[in-house]
């Protein structure tokens, strides 16, 4: 077999398989070396976040667009994004603001062409516990003959959850409606609702009182005797 002849006969045939080859590299390689830019809407992550704080961040989302090759950009998704705020020393009510590229996580080999906003408004509320005494009001009057001997309030305090920038103003906490003395002939007792006042978010024991009227009805006495 003549060897120089058959390379001769194919010649054409492996050149043509060689430019094919390098125009493959050649849009492959160019590729990977083409820059895109994306952009994503991030949320904002709160991390070790106390029981006893409430935060709140506005704007709750941020946008960021970044700019990358083709083969690194192309397959991140908003899930390999992330902007998170470490809150572990934090426990007391403040606010304070920060600039949203430095507590951007993003994938290396990655640029940050832009972020809106460029900083985040953190707030941040203590919540607390007080416990208050309960205050019943009333209406009306006792009818003709029945007197009062004794009112008992049970519980007579109630401990109340809220910020505690609001519920330490908060020295009382009202029964909701107001006891009618007009209508009590008798003993009596009432189940009253709590109104939540102003800063108290909810009760922790009960939300509800009751109260006990006895009273002495002067007519029955002078029937008895």
């Amino acid at each position: 077999m003549n060897i120089k002849k058959i390379f001769l006969n194919n010649k054409g045939l492996k050149t043509t398989a060689f430019l094919l080859a390098l125009f493959v590299w050649v849009m492959i390689s160019g590729r990977e070396r083409t820059y895109l830019e994306r952009s994503f809407e991030i949320n904002v992550e709160n991390l070790n976040v106390s029981e006893m704080i409430d935060v709140i961040t506005r704007p709750e989302t941020v946008r960021v667009t970044i700019r990358g090759t083709s083969r690194e950009i192309g397959d991140i998704t908003a899930e390999d994004l992330k902007f998170r705020v470490d809150l572990n020393k934090v426990n007391e009510s403040t606010r304070f603001s920060i600039f949203t590229e430095d507590y951007l996580k993003l994938p290396e080999d990655v640029e940050v062409v832009s972020v809106n906003p460029k900083m985040i408004e953190v707030t941040v509320k203590e919540f607390f516990h007080r416990e208050v005494p309960v205050r019943i009001l009333y209406t009306g009057r006792l009818p003709k003959g029945i007197s009062l001997i004794e009112r008992k309030i049970n519980p007579e305090k109630v401990r109340i959850f809220g910020y505690k920038s609001q519920i330490m103003s908060v020295n009382t906490v009202f029964g909701a409606d107001k006891i009618d003395l007009s209508k009590v002939t008798g003993n009596k007792t009432i189940t009253i609702p709590l109104a939540k006042g102003k800063g108290i978010l909810r009760f922790e024991d009960s939300e509800n009182v009751s109260v006990s009227l006895i009273v002495k009805n002067i007519y029955e006495r002078r029937n008895n005797n």
